[in-house]
């Protein structure tokens, strides 16, 4: 339901978990447990820490969460891995040689890896263009 939100907000550095298969009773006793809010498409539910996410637009979602939570001004961007979660360490150029495309490797100065799952980012083109869609959503 909300995946394509969870890696935006990761996008934006903030700290979400994307949780499928699991009852709603179980998430909210997690989210409790965690201090985490959760959030949903399905209607009806009611709970503290619950927030129903109104619309199905990832743009529009992001604008209500930015409303509610300011997600798009208090973050970090570009801090968390948008797989899995984790927080990215920077890491020195010479360890991603042959591991990110030779281009790559000699245009950009500075790379981070994640260390749950071993990804390399590094502020490529696609970095300035999710910058600007994000500018673009601030109310």
């Amino acid at each position: 339901m909300l995946g394509k939100l969870a890696r935006w907000l990761r996008v934006l550095g903030w700290d979400s978990e994307y949780v499928k298969g699991k009852s709603t009773e179980v998430l909210l006793k997690k989210a409790k447990a965690e201090g985490r809010i959760l959030l949903t498409r399905k209607q009806g539910l009611t709970d503290e820490r619950l927030v129903f996410v109104e619309n199905e637009k990832l743009t529009e979602q992001l604008v209500q969460l930015e409303r509610k939570f300011r997600v798009l001004s208090a973050g970090e961007p570009f801090t968390r891995c948008i797989e899995c979660n984790e927080k990215l360490e920077e890491v020195d150029k010479a360890q991603v040689k042959g591991k990110v495309p030779f281009y790559t490797y000699e245009t950009q100065e500075k790379f981070y890896r994640c260390p749950g799952c071993g990804k390399v980012f590094w502020p490529g083109s696609h970095h300035e263009a999710m910058l600007w869609k994000l500018r673009k959503l601030k109310p």
